[in-house]
């Protein structure tokens, strides 16, 4: 009894020792990464996050509702039929839904993926450490190394693009989820209770389903776990490498099918992903024979990740073939050598072989056969999270093999004091790049002068902040600059280039490149909308009208072509037309009070005044100095026959009006004799009530009163006329 009784109190001592190392080393890791990544919580949005996020409506989720969820679960706006990366594009809505597009929230969630992700590494890699067939090696120190290798992951500057970028969450979410699955089936293997053991089962698989849902890529978890299985948790004999190799493929096949199934259902073609190569600068080949120099640059990258080499942009040769460059051999040729070395050492080494067979098998769909774009560090964030800990282990022989040399050991641990200080002030700087467009793009600039998409979107950023000079010069730069990502990218500055001409007046150069962006692109109904903008401001109203046309049948959904084309009918005399496209965008907040105005408007052409005076008022409500909607309101009561509400209204938007020269405008706007004038209040009507309204008021209302009596008369004698 006693003997029991002390083997129970030993028990609560380690469990009591386990839950101080999980809490201790929980509460450092956060305390780290948010002291790190505190200065990225108001960093912008950026590139991708523009089409996936702030520019698409499906992620703008207002309500809880299943309707509503259910439209971000299928927010791939090419295919919206699809589910597409559901888990994440959930994630995002719901931050729209509390927040709306403040960056904060965004940031917020993302570094607590981050830390998450972190501390299932942990847990991940100090079980793993502690299996039977690692103890023995590794026990004494399973805390130290599974805590230090864990934050030299976590605070490595490379992961900024999957931290701070706010779209990457993908990648992100996609890992925390990934990393959480391998410890559920670790935890499923080592527990010993039935319930249990079911329990963290069914958990491992939903993590596997949550990866794969935040992002593709997590389709190798399988294959991961079945290393894992074979390399730590089995012992390594021929006679079970046999058994196993069934299960392989099977796991293998399964993946397989799961791929090409997804991508059946995405594309209707299982080699459609072939396909992207028609608009890459490369082919496949030249891709397959790239890749191999870009994982060995990811290594150099995560060894020595300082900021002057961390690049949103990064400028890399095409290998054209084997010995061209150089450098294709012999990265084929190390790479070949390292998992050459994991497996003849599996026996022997089976955790730094697992390693190192994580890290490239983890390479194994971004950097293969898909057209993807060569190279982003995002990618590495799944691939790197135990690519620490053979070089932790290695640190901590060397400890050990300087026991009896204090001084040896004193300079190790200050060596890797100042390493973590070093990756952690580099993390800290490199968020600072993120701040905002312009300094991300400078920075791109910088260090990639002769890849095109650094030169425009930093003059976008010019050109989006009214620096228009300064955005045609990188404009032109973008152009003059070979490296492109895609054959058809530089279409988007000809097109930009258009717009920056078109607001100069310049209607002529404008023209011109909206001309060279639409025979690159002739599906982008932008250029049809703007096109058609020009012709309007050149009063070819029926070239405009043709144009627009052509905008609307490439995308029905467009809110500029909608607006357009509303004001267009509305300028016509079409009210009817007009209404169908101004009703697509009424929720729409970019065109603020003039979608509500223009839909009263047409209502009034209509003759429903009752529904012409509630747009006019909810219009009010948006803004409520629009002195024109006051005078809308007021013809559209007194047609009704109400001359009070009528006069009523006119005393208000009398008061609004501050100086003569915004008077003068208003007059001027209200006798215009164009087809414009179908937008303005009836010189007929307002003009007597404005004069009446003025009459009896001070000296400078009795001066304008004269003003529209005059008006007024000369409008009588126009109608006699």
């Amino acid at each position: 009894m006693q003997q029991v009784y002390q083997s129970i109190e030993s028990y609560n001592e380690l469990s009591i020792s386990y839950c101080r190392k999980v809490i201790f080393a929980i509460v450092a890791l956060a305390a780290i990464i948010f002291i790190i990544y505190g200065n990225s919580f108001d960093c912008s949005w950026h590139f991708d996050d523009e089409a996936n996020i702030t520019d698409n409506p499906n992620l703008h989720l207002k309500e809880i509702t299943w309707e509503h969820v259910k439209r971000t679960l299928f927010s791939d706006r090419n295919n919206p039929h699809v589910l597409y990366r559901p888990v994440a594009c959930l994630s995002f809505g719901l931050n729209h839904y509390f927040g709306e597009l403040d960056v904060f929230g965004y940031h917020l969630l993302n570094i607590f993926i981050h830390l998450i992700s972190s501390i299932f590494l942990f847990l991940f890699i100090y079980h793993t450490l502690n299996l039977p067939s690692l103890k023995t090696k590794y026990a004494t120190h399973s805390y130290s190394i599974a805590l230090l290798s864990t934050i030299l992951w976590a605070i490595n500057p490379i992961q900024t693009q999957a931290v701070t970028y706010i779209v990457q969450r993908m990648a992100s979410l996609a890992g925390m989820f990934y990393i959480m699955s391998m410890y559920f089936y670790l935890k499923f293997r080592t527990t010993e209770t039935g319930d249990k053991k079911v329990f963290f089962l069914i958990l491992c698989l939903v993590s596997f389903v949550m990866a794969f849902g935040s992002k593709e890529n997590a389709a190798i978890l399988p294959l991961s776990i079945f290393l894992y299985e074979i390399l730590l948790l089995q012992e390594i004999t021929v006679k079970n490498i046999r058994k196993k190799m069934n299960i392989f493929f099977i796991v293998t096949g399964a993946i397989l099918i799961l791929g090409f199934t997804y991508i059946y259902i995405h594309d209707g073609n299982i080699f459609s992903f072939l396909n992207g190569y028609e608009n890459r600068p490369f082919t496949l080949t030249q891709r397959l024979l790239t890749e191999p120099r870009i994982i060995i640059f990811y290594i150099s990258l995560l060894l020595y990740p300082m900021p002057n080499r961390l690049n949103i942009a990064h400028s890399f040769q095409i290998s054209t073939s084997l010995f061209d460059p150089i450098s294709t051999v012999l990265s084929i040729l190390f790479i070949a050598g390292a998992i050459s070395y994991a497996i003849y050492s599996a026996k022997k080494q089976p955790l730094f072989s697992f390693c190192i067979l994580f890290f490239f098998l983890n390479h194994l769909i971004e950097s293969t056969f898909f057209p993807l774009e060569l190279i982003f560090e995002h990618r590495n964030y799944i691939p790197s999270m135990l690519f620490f800990v053979p070089i932790v282990i290695g640190f901590f022989y060397l400890f050990n093999y300087y026991s009896a040399k204090k001084p040896m050991q004193y300079i190790l641990l200050s060596f890797i004091l100042f390493f973590l200080i070093g990756l952690s002030h580099s993390t800290f700087m490199r968020n600072f790049t993120w701040k905002n467009e312009k300094n991300l793009w400078i920075d791109a600039v910088e260090k990639s002068p002769e890849l095109f998409r650094p030169h425009n979107n930093l003059g976008r950023y010019y050109h989006d902040h009214g620096y228009k000079e300064e955005a045609i010069l990188e404009y032109q730069k973008a152009l003059e600059s070979p490296g492109t990502n895609r054959i058809d990218e530089t279409f988007v500055t000809y097109y930009n280039l258009g717009k920056i001409y078109g607001d100069l007046k310049d209607y002529k150069k404008a023209l011109s490149f909206y001309y060279r962006a639409m025979c690159m692109n002739p599906y982008f109904p932008p250029i049809y909308n703007d096109i058609a903008s020009v012709f309007d401001r050149e009063g070819k109203h029926q070239l405009a009208y043709d144009y627009l046309l052509k905008a609307i049948r490439l995308n029905p959904n467009s809110s500029e072509v909608n607006y357009n084309l509303g004001f267009h009918y509305l300028r016509e005399g079409q009210p009817e037309k007009a209404i169908y496209h101004l009703h697509q965008l009424s929720d729409d907040k970019q065109f603020g009070d003039r979608v509500l105005l223009y839909l009263g408007i047409a209502f009034k052409q209509k003759g429903q005044l009752g529904r012409a005076v509630t747009y006019f008022k909810m219009a009010m409500k948006k803004n409520p100095r629009n002195i024109k909607l006051y005078l809308h309101l007021a013809e559209t009561f007194y047609r009704a026959g109400d001359y009070k509400k009528a006069k009523q209204e006119v005393e208000l938007s009398i008061n609004l009006i501050q100086d003569k020269d915004t008077f003068s405008k208003i007059l001027h706007d209200i006798l215009r004799n164009d087809r414009s004038n179908t937008i303005h209040p009836s010189a007929t009507i307002v003009i007597p009530l404005m004069r009446d309204a003025c009459l009896g008021k001070s000296n400078t209302l009795k001066k304008w009163s004269e003003l529209l009596s005059q008006k007024d008369l000369w409008l009588k004698e126009e109608h006699t006329k």
